[in-house]
């Protein structure tokens, strides 16, 4: 039992590490990324895990505890939104796209139960997927710094050249005045939005166990003044992860993610004003204090992209506005058709293009609104479920003051308000669980 334990967990290390690299064989190829049907090796290494999990672990002694645990009101919310998911895919156009959708959300639910069942260490388990999310990081500074990409289909990368229509970029008028296309950060990820939200959710991480583990040392030189002491060299390191962090953040230049990570920061910070945690307040306001003097100095080698990106009169910016305010208008009228049951998860595109039929493929896009989504492909009481996940969650943060969680569960929402590929996207949806798990984990002398 033991030997099965440690390759359960070993192989939850492997599954987090992985995660990000987008690694398929496309079964089906649909005219939409949304109605292509794939087989990600993430999927099978994650079944296999259950299976083990399940096998090893799930007697009848540890069912019973399961069920009169303090994990069963959690379960009865994810079992109420699952119902009303699965009750979307008789109410879908494409039935067979549903089902293969919900493979994907019971894939998430999955992962969830692991992070928050399976014997493993927390801490092991955050250093791996920051040691994932390092990776993304480095190749989204190398794509940005170089202005280009490389195609693999063993790491499931896409070619994105800056030349090309349909590339993420910034558009802005160089010193010549001649225009320039800027290619964002998109590291292994779908879109550069994507790297942004997990580049944002690993900062706070990394910022969440740097207060809360070294705010009760004083760090100090030694003695002799030639080295630093274990300690400080440590809390040096962490500073220099969250500068990488933030300087791949910056080349993504996704406004939904920087307002994330800017939220959840202020927010805990807010809260640490309020218990009078000096100590925590100093930690906290020292990261801050790097990571402006870091932002200061690319706003002024790079001020003209920022403020393309937080300006509305450019082409690309301007077109970016109207076409996330029309998404709203054409979410409206999907959810006022099917706004009980749903238009059936993963049917969103489908809808849209039977209330807009004659355009091309690529502009049947989800509403850039997570909540939003969830309504119009699982109706209300989807909607409902959802939004009691992350109240119940967001409550049981806050009654157990593990504050950096809750700034990380509001980062999330935030994010989620402003784009949909926690829902859409096959690594959204293990991404959105993985997170919720480890926010919701219990452990003793939780740091975060």
């Amino acid at each position: 039992m033991k030997v099965w334990n440690k390759i359960i967990e070993y192989g939850l290390y492997s599954l987090v590490f992985l995660l990000s690299w987008q690694t398929r064989w496309i079964i089906k190829a649909g005219e939409m990324e949304y109605g292509t049907y794939s087989l990600y090796g993430t999927d099978i290494l994650l079944l296999i895990i259950l299976l083990l999990f399940i096998i090893f672990n799930f007697q009848f002694s540890i069912f019973k505890q399961f069920l009169i645990s303090k994990f069963s009101k959690i379960w009865l919310v994810i079992t109420f939104l699952d119902l009303f998911v699965f009750v979307s895919i008789f109410f879908a156009d494409d039935g067979w796209l549903a089902l293969y959708k919900y493979g994907w959300f019971l894939l998430g639910v999955g992962l969830f139960w692991l992070v928050t069942s399976a014997n493993y260490n927390r801490m092991k388990l955050l250093w791996v997927m920051l040691a994932g999310i390092f990776l993304q990081a480095c190749l989204g500074i190398y794509q940005f710094l170089f202005q280009k990409s490389f195609a693999s289909k063993w790491l499931g990368m896409a070619l994105h050249n800056p030349a090309e229509l349909g590339v993420s970029v910034v558009e802005t008028i160089g010193a010549d005045g001649i225009g320039e296309r800027w290619l964002r950060a998109y590291g292994g990820m779908d879109h550069p939005n994507v790297l942004g939200g997990v580049l944002a959710v690993g900062v706070l991480f990394l910022i969440g166990y740097l207060v809360n583990k070294f705010s009760i040392f004083n760090f100090q030189f030694s003695n002799n003044f030639q080295f630093l002491n274990f300690q400080t060299r440590f809390k040096l390191f962490y500073y220099f992860i969250i500068l990488l962090f933030l300087l791949a953040l910056f080349f993504t230049f996704s406004r939904g993610a920087w307002a994330g990570l800017l939220v959840g920061v202020f927010l805990s910070l807010f809260i640490f004003l309020i218990k009078k945690d000096f100590l925590k307040q100093r930690e906290l306001l020292k990261i801050i204090l790097a990571g402006g003097i870091l932002i200061f100095f690319l706003f002024n080698f790079y001020n003209n992209l920022v403020l393309t990106r937080l300006s509305q009169d450019t082409r690309l910016e301007m077109k970016s506005t109207e076409e996330r305010i029309q998404s709203f208008s054409e979410a409206k009228a999907i959810i006022k058709n099917n706004w009980l049951f749903g238009a059936g998860i993963g049917n969103y595109a489908l809808a849209l293009e039977k209330n807009n039929p004659g355009q091309e493929k690529w502009n049947y896009q989800p509403v850039h609104n997570v909540f939003l989504l969830v309504w119009a492909e699982t109706g209300i009481f989807g909607l409902v479920g959802f939004l009691s996940i992350l109240g119940l969650l967001g409550w049981s943060l806050v009654r157990e003051k593990k504050y950096f969680g809750l700034s990380v569960l509001i980062s999330l929402v935030i994010m989620m308000m402003v784009d949909h590929w926690y829902w859409s996207l096959h690594f959204g949806v293990l991404w959105l669980w993985l997170v919720v798990g480890l926010v919701f984990y219990k452990e003793e002398n939780n740091l975060i």
